[in-house]
């Protein structure tokens, strides 16, 4: 058991060294070809590595280590791993490309996988995973196929397109493939090719909907480990939608994917959702409220009392900060009504207990009263109660 135990942990440490290797080694190469260097490029490289290779071989790290019988911690880790094959080969094949100099043949292998490595990645990353969260296991067998596709579309996808004839668009200037195969075999390759990625789109809309049926179907803990899933989801689309409107912030909002499914898997703070999401809606709305008159405030004040702007913005500030408590609370009560009703509950049943409990003076209906609200808010399996003689 304990060789068992010491080679995960060096396949999961060597599975995340070597996507750090390769993001390295993507950083090394661009620093020496890619000419003009600018701060736009490497910040657009890191963001990259940052969240999807080292995001997910991050994630399935701490999976591999933590829940190691559960195989999902795994497919994070190879999802990572696949992003970043290319990451060492970019920047150098693109630098051949811009200058129209002829590829060797590991530049054309590099850009060839550049192309079409995404598939992979996302079979890993997100269709198996869906497919087997939280424990790691199919809902039941009848979704075999559907696990069976997610592996061999990928694999279909990228051997049919790598023979097919065309061009490679994921490069600077759009290439030919040189890989590609003319006449008969160039079409079987381009049929295998859409064939695969058939399987691979199929196979992730039937793993979304395993998740919505699971979901249906669960109870108790599992049903709050989904919760979690779903709710990551819910942050990815939010944070493309937002992305999609010139924030950048696309790719860390692919993240909320994979961390919602690590919280489930690890069973960590399941019962805080609601908590985390009535307060994510708070201060949301609090902000709006308070920078959008702040920012009308300003321009107006500063109009009215030339040469006294810096006052206007400091009395504006301290309005704003004046502001802020109570129009919190006020925000927070009517979000937890809706978001995170248990909470709002329990708080309004713990105040009217403390209003009571100023006229009570019977000690045994004290007790009973008591020990009702302490099951109505908190629902322990026992409560009992223990008065001191005096």
């Amino acid at each position: 058991m304990s060789m068992r135990t010491s080679a995960r942990t060096l396949v999961a440490w060597g599975l995340w060294a070597t996507t750090l290797g390769a993001c390295a080694g993507g950083l090394v190469v661009t620093l020496v070809v890619t000419r003009p260097l600018t701060a736009g490029v490497l910040v657009d490289g890191a963001v990259f590595a940052l969240v999807f290779p080292l995001g997910y071989a991050t994630i399935g790290l701490v999976l591999g280590l933590r829940r190691p019988d559960n195989p999902i911690g795994w497919l994070f880790a190879a999802s990572g791993l696949v992003w970043s094959l290319t990451i060492p080969l970019g920047p150098w094949v693109d630098r051949l490309v811009l200058d129209h100099r002829p590829l060797p043949l590991a530049a054309q292998f590099g850009a060839l996988v550049g192309e079409y490595n995404w598939a992979p990645a996302v079979a890993l990353g997100i269709t198996l995973p869906a497919l087997l969260v939280p424990d790691g296991h199919l809902r039941s067998p009848r979704w075999r196929p559907v696990a069976a596709a997610a592996v061999i579309g990928p694999v279909l996808g990228l051997v049919g397109a790598s023979l097919a004839p065309g061009q490679l668009e994921e490069t600077p200037i759009p290439i030919d493939n040189p890989f590609g195969l003319a006449g008969v075999a160039g079409t079987v390759a381009s049929v295998v090719g859409f064939t695969g990625l058939g399987l691979w789109l199929t196979s992730m809309v039937a793993a979304v909907v395993s998740l919505v049926l699971r979901f249906r179907s669960s109870r108790g803990t599992e049903r709050q480990q989904l919760r979690w899933v779903v709710a990551g989801a819910a942050g990815a689309v939010a944070g493309l939608l937002v992305g999609i409107a010139g924030v950048i912030i696309t790719y860390f909002a692919v993240l909320c994917v994979p961390a919602g499914v690590a919280l489930a898997v690890l069973r960590y703070r399941l019962w805080d959702l609601d908590r985390l999401v009535s307060r994510t809606v708070t201060y949301t709305l609090v902000t709006a409220l308070l920078v959008i008159p702040y920012l009308l405030v300003v321009p107006t004040a500063s109009k009215l009392v030339e040469g006294s702007g810096s006052l206007a913005v400091a009395a504006a500030t301290l309005t704003v900060a004046a502001l802020f408590q109570p129009l919190r609370r006020r925000v927070q009560q009517l979000v937890d009504r809706r978001f995170n009703r248990r909470r709002y509950d329990a708080a309004r049943t713990v105040q009217g207990f403390a209003t009571r409990l100023r006229d009570q003076v019977d000690l045994d209906a004290l007790n009973a009263e008591l020990l009702a609200v302490v099951d109505q808010t908190m629902q322990p399996t026992r409560t009992s109660l223990w008065l001191r003689a005096r």
